[in-house]
């Protein structure tokens, strides 16, 4: 990929990614699907569908043939983004910048939003176009990665270590952040990659190489998060507060920002080892590495 502008060549899988996401959301004025839409379209990186398409790449397979599986990833994504700002969850009225869906149409509405969604996810995967066992395993990860034992499980954690956690025992409270930060970003991130690498009929090495990136990119991007949501603009995150101020267990619980900066390095540059067996081709994964690393929002 040498001589290749990184930056163009992501933003346009970013507008690739959206044009086919209006494609796929509802078009009906029901409540629910006027929900989806409003929280799908919103904005975001766009990292996670990025991932299935730049993974399914690097195999030989192009960007059509996955995209819905993208969609879907990007659909479960929300889903869970609109079900953490409720009440009962993180309490969040802003998302990116605009009111939460929960703020705009309601808790109940929102709920079932979600829950719209994250079913929604299940049917779109099986519109890639791949062979029927490769579809099979991918749906599979999405729902492995997903649930109770992947994204569900660092939720978990994470709300209910909210106000209760403490410093007095340092190696069980640095377990946890680990399991968070694993379990409720990282988890996304391997599914992404391995989702688009098996439906591009990836080998198991070099899919262990890119759950051995994933996992690390997911813990750094979590870091960073983590940073940027004490010290970062607020207007640029698009949401009000802190998870200092709300009783969050981040790692910014264990140590300062100095050392969180130098973990996160830690895991970039495991990550970046990681790909490093696919030569050439590993270098758009070490751009995305890099822009996690540099972020500002």
């Amino acid at each position: 990929m040498k001589n290749i502008d990184f930056k163009k060549y992501i933003l346009q899988k970013v507008e690739y990614i959206n044009l086919v996401l209006k494609k796929f959301l509802p078009k009906d004025n029901s409540v629910v699907s006027q929900g989806m839409r409003y929280s799908v379209l919103a904005g975001g990186k766009r990292l996670r569908p990025v991932l299935v398409i730049l993974a399914a790449e690097l195999f030989g397979v192009k960007a059509e043939n996955v995209i819905p599986a993208a969609c879907a990833i990007e659909y479960l994504h929300t889903y869970s983004l609109i079900h953490d700002d409720l009440p009962a969850m993180d309490n969040d009225d802003l998302r990116r910048g605009i009111s939460a869906n929960h703020k705009k149409f309601g808790e109940a509405a929102a709920i079932l939003c979600g829950d719209a969604l994250l079913t929604e996810s299940f049917s779109l995967i099986t519109k890639s176009k791949s062979s029927e066992k490769n579809i099979n395993e991918a749906v599979r990860i999405l729902a492995y990665y997903g649930g109770y034992k992947g994204m569900i499980a660092g939720q978990t954690e994470d709300i209910l270590e909210t106000g209760k956690w403490s410093k007095k025992n340092k190696i069980l409270l640095g377990e946890k952040i680990k399991f968070i930060q694993i379990q409720k970003t990282a988890a996304l991130m391997i599914a992404s990659l391995k989702i688009g690498a098996v439906l591009a009929g990836a080998d198991k090495e070099g899919l262990k190489a890119l759950e051995v990136y994933g996992k690390n990119a997911g813990i750094a991007f979590q870091i960073v998060d983590d940073i940027l949501d004490v010290y970062a603009d607020k207007k640029l995150l698009g949401k009000e507060g802190s998870d200092a101020e709300n009783g969050k267990l981040t790692v910014l619980s264990l140590c300062g920002k100095r050392e969180a900066e130098k973990k996160a390095y830690e895991h970039i540059k495991k990550a970046k080892k990681a790909v490093s067996v696919f030569g050439n081709k590993s270098e758009i994964f070490v751009y995305l590495l890099d822009y996690i690393a540099d972020r500002t929002y």
